[in-house]
């Protein structure tokens, strides 16, 4: 059970057990006092974990079910690039979108560095060789702040997971989507 939900049992138990003692027990007896402080101190907790999980299901009652799949988005192509790897990428480290293996990472110029997808330009599955010089394609995730920096002949480091795997030269730039 997730620790958050066993401490809002907890806090429940305690708000209902000052309740019963304040409710059950005779007016003279300290123990009502120690139930209505308890109540007092544990109520407000139990009340904000409920109305929190009622606000959830709302929610989730009121979006729309998604009958269909998303509709296709085709990628967009930002630049089209010469890639050199110094290891083997193998399909381990890609992800498969639409039937194609796009490899997701960074491409660092200096210090600076942009999220972007890489897949190759012929659409051919499978790992990618090292010390070979591959056509990719790449998507910047926000490509009016990277393509600004990758201008043709431009070099850069590949980098996945801290490590620099690779490097990259921008043989072109999609003008129309430097021009959005």
């Amino acid at each position: 059970m997730p620790r958050k939900k066993l401490v809002a049992y907890a806090f429940t138990f305690l708000a209902a057990l000052g309740l019963g003692m304040f409710l059950l027990l005779p007016a003279e007896s300290d123990l009502r006092l120690l139930g209505l402080i308890l109540l007092i101190i544990w109520l407000p907790m139990a009340l904000r974990y409920l109305s929190g999980r009622f606000k959830e299901r709302a929610t989730a009652l009121l979006l729309p079910k998604a009958s269909t799949p998303p509709a296709f988005h085709p990628r967009e192509v930002n630049a089209t690039l010469e890639a050199t790897f110094s290891v083997t990428v193998g399909t381990d480290l890609m992800r498969v979108d639409n039937g194609i293996l796009d490899l997701r990472c960074l491409l660092a110029l200096g210090t600076d560095g942009f999220s972007a997808r890489l897949w190759r330009a012929d659409k051919i599955t499978g790992p990618w060789p090292s010390d070979e010089k591959l056509i990719l394609n790449v998507e910047f995730l926000i490509p009016e702040r990277a393509l600004p920096r990758f201008s043709v002949d431009t070099m850069a480091r590949v980098l996945l997971r801290n490590t620099v795997i690779g490097t990259v030269r921008v043989l072109s730039v999609n003008p129309l989507a430097s021009a959005a």
